[in-house]
């Protein structure tokens, strides 16, 4: 299986300094001029999810830094773990702290990017916040041999944290809600598609009734959490075949995030693992009885996070609008209707949206991370649609 990449920004293969002018995709249309963008957030530490309370306040997963240690071969290149993963607080009069902080984080050294800790944020009906904690991804001694997180916690026990649910209580206090990692290394359901290889990182959640949808992008799987922390599973994401790097090439479907819809399905947001095609990424509808997925709507590239608008709209964020593995690093934002036959670009200035890691709407407004793979360089900008 393969974990959710989020490439480091210095790896020019992948990604550029922001570009001139933005790459275009369909037919002609009318001009329409691009939206107005503010930050309203800075100094993140690889921001990724985010979500509101009902009060107006606003709240940012930063996937971490890293730090010095225990270090390993992870799956992008040397990382190191460290406590530097948080969950910070824009609130309504726009002052920024952090609510908690001392998170399970893993980076690539030597620039402490590419970060993978907390991702996934969500504010449940009784007010309380929830975050997925992901990897450990893929960490392999000298010898090429998986380290598994128990073997990571005996010598930090921060890392204990990696792979859980975790619940935010007042002053910080941080308890364990679901060990999504425990259910990948036990029971591993995405062998049954042809993936041997135990491998986790949960990178979002939803809440639904008493039970919570956690979207695993390790896994290839969208997970149930009961309200005993036990787990199981919903629905795999099969191997794709692609004809690149070689024809019948078997590229993993990496779901990203999940949503509920006014239908009552989960919709859940793939960014494909390589060789990360263009136009090669779906947004797929789960039954959330049978757990029997669809399509929903297809041809988008590298989506990294889904929101609803009031009106029924999807907005679908692409983290790289050329693909991980193009010169760009701008993302993209696509409105999808409601039927999912019709999706319309909205329309960025060049460089306004570099590397984003999530998605939310509040009062017909967007709410964006951007820089999502930056230690230090994270920003949350909204956008204006109206």
């Amino acid at each position: 299986m393969r974990a959710l990449r989020v490439l480091p920004l210095t790896m020019l293969v992948a990604l550029g300094v922001a570009p001139a002018a933005q790459a275009t995709r369909g037919g002609d249309h009318d001009y329409v001029p691009p939206v107005k963008v503010k930050v309203i957030a800075t100094g993140l530490d690889s921001p990724r999810h985010l979500a509101f309370n009902d009060d107006g306040d606003l709240f940012v997963a930063e996937a971490g830094r890293g730090g010095t240690g225990p270090c390993f071969a992870g799956g992008e290149g040397p990382a190191c773990m460290g406590a530097t993963g948080a969950v910070t607080k824009i609130d309504r009069r726009g002052h920024q702290y952090r609510i908690v902080s001392g998170l399970a984080s893993m980076a690539n050294t030597p620039n402490n990017d590419n970060a993978i800790g907390p991702h996934g944020l969500i504010v449940t009906r009784d007010d309380h916040v929830l975050i997925t904690n992901g990897g450990p991804t893929e960490p392999k001694d000298a010898a090429g041999n998986t380290i598994f997180r128990e073997t990571l916690a005996d010598q930090s026990p921060v890392a204990s944290l990696f792979g859980r649910v975790l619940r935010v209580g007042r002053h910080g206090r941080i308890s364990a809600r679901a060990d999504i990692w425990d259910y990948e290394r036990d029971f591993n359901p995405d062998k049954t598609v042809g993936n041997a290889k135990v491998d986790s990182n949960a990178v979002d959640l939803l809440e639904d009734g008493d039970r919570l949808v956690v979207a695993d992008a390790g896994g290839n799987a969208l997970d149930t959490v009961d309200p005993y922390g036990r787990v199981k599973n919903l629905a795999l994401f099969p191997n794709r075949s692609v004809n690149v790097p070689f024809p019948g090439f078997q590229m993993q479907a990496v779901p990203t995030s999940v949503v509920k819809g006014r239908d009552g399905q989960y919709y859940v947001s793939q960014l494909t693992g390589f060789p990360f095609p263009v136009g090669g990424a779906n947004i797929y509808r789960v039954n959330p009885t049978t757990g029997a997925v669809s399509t929903f709507a297809s041809g988008f590239t590298n989506l990294m996070d889904l929101a609803f608008g009031r009106n029924g709209t999807l907005y679908a964020l692409e983290i790289d609008y050329d693909s991980l593995r193009g010169p760009l690093n701008d993302g993209a934002v696509f409105a999808v209707s409601p039927d999912g036959k019709q999706r319309r670009q909205i329309n960025f200035r060049a460089g306004a949206l570099p590397f984003p890691g999530g998605i939310t709407v509040h009062d017909d407004d967007l709410y964006i991370t951007t820089n999502s793979g930056s230690p230090g360089g994270g920003e949350v900008v909204r956008v204006r649609l109206r």
